[in-house]
């Protein structure tokens, strides 16, 4: 089979993730395969030789991501005298668009296969000519939504519709118990998590609003437990001090693995979350949730004067419906989220229609095996004859 080098880009802590569960599964069908690139601490641990971390500067809006302008450059560069001095069999690029389609262009032009897993999300805001832009770029576009691969091929890509990895990493019964009797959880109190997101500025904007209601819930709830999982090792100093308020999952020197995010959601009775991949996490898991985000004024401003969507978290955009509940801008206050949550926190109607909602997306994100198929895409890009 050879000895494939495999050259990865991601620079999201979601995107780092996905990027060691892929390299698990291709190094599974090639064990001599040789990996690269920019990620950080999970690709670094599943044997990624990583050049740099660009995790700490993620961000989401025009004015937030200026900070991020410099690294990412160093990080093309770097990634660029690598591609030059070693030339791998093959580059994925995960997520990430904007310095990712800088990769691009430079992997096409040296020649070296190039696959995009986890595209540019061009298929939800659709701009003009952005689907074709990517579909020119790379060699093939592996697919996590049938709505982006139907998208990508109308506008000429070359597409491999693989299903949602998340699919993967949900939990079974079993190991949701498990993770319940590790949290201290006797299952007789409700369960609320905090999802402020792995971004610094998302985190600075979300936790303050999220805390001010776990303690409104808790002063009308005595018995009410709140989790709160540490994301990413960058964002602990957030945190800090917090431990007597809420449960701190993950926190710095507790024994043990950490415990992935996607099952402290399903160990929840409901929750808080960025608008992000764990809105996604909650509907394969069937946890009720509540969305919220904010970005700056400016941000804001521009992104209402360009976008035209009606939805902002994945499940909703999915299914073009509402099927969770959105708190943006000036409406993700405390005040607010406590509404909103409070009656997914119960059994009753509420939470049922809100778990039958979220099981509706899941139906639709494809079948388990969805990581394993997108390794096979990259091994028959590395291992394809020399062009």
């Amino acid at each position: 089979m050879g000895q494939p080098l495999i050259f990865l880009a991601a620079g999201e802590v979601s995107g780092d993730v996905h990027g060691a569960a892929l390299v698990s599964e291709i190094r599974g069908l090639a064990p001599d395969a040789r990996f690269a690139g920019l990620g950080s601490h999970k690709m670094a641990a599943a044997g990624v030789e990583v050049l740099q971390d660009l995790t700490p500067y993620a961000a989401v809006g025009l004015t937030e991501n200026l900070a991020a302008v410099r690294p990412a450059s160093e990080a093309i560069r770097s990634a660029r005298e690598y591609l030059a001095a070693n030339r791998p069999s093959a580059v994925v690029l995960i997520d990430y668009q904007g310095a990712n389609m800088v990769l691009a262009r430079h992997a096409r032009e040296a020649g070296i296969p190039t696959l995009y897993y986890i595209s540019p999300q061009e298929w939800i805001w659709g701009f003009k000519g952005g689907a074709a832009k990517v579909a020119r770029q790379v060699d093939r576009i592996v697919c996590i939504f049938e709505r982006e691969a139907a998208v990508y091929r109308q506008a000429g890509g070359n597409v491999t519709y693989v299903g949602h990895p998340l699919l993967d990493q949900a939990p079974d019964d079993d190991r949701i118990a498990a993770v319940r009797e590790r949290l201290g959880l006797s299952g007789t109190e409700p369960v609320l998590g905090l999802f402020p997101g792995s971004r610094k500025a998302e985190i600075g904007r979300l936790l303050p609003p999220m805390l001010g209601a776990a303690r409104a819930l808790q002063a009308k709830r005595p018995g009410l437990r709140v989790l709160l999982p540490i994301a990413s090792p960058h964002l602990e100093t957030l945190t800090q001090g917090l431990g007597d308020a809420l449960t701190l999952v993950n926190a710095p020197g507790t024994p043990g693995e950490a415990i992935p995010g996607i099952e402290v959601l399903a160990a929840c009775d409901a929750a808080l979350v960025a608008s992000g991949t764990a809105t996604l996490e909650a509907a394969i898991v069937g946890t009720p949730v509540v969305a919220t985000y904010r970005v700056s004024a400016l941000t804001a401003f521009l992104a209402r004067k360009v976008f035209r969507i009606g939805h902002v978290s994945l499940p909703n955009i999915v299914a073009d419906r509402e099927v969770i509940p959105e708190l943006l801008q000036e409406n993700a206050t405390a005040a607010r989220m406590v509404a909103a949550v409070e009656p997914l926190l119960d059994p009753g109607r509420a939470r049922q229609e809100a778990k039958d909602r979220l099981a509706a997306v899941a139906a639709i994100l494809g079948e388990r095996g969805a990581t394993r198929r997108a390794a096979e895409c990259v091994l028959e890009a590395a291992l394809a004859p020399t062009r």
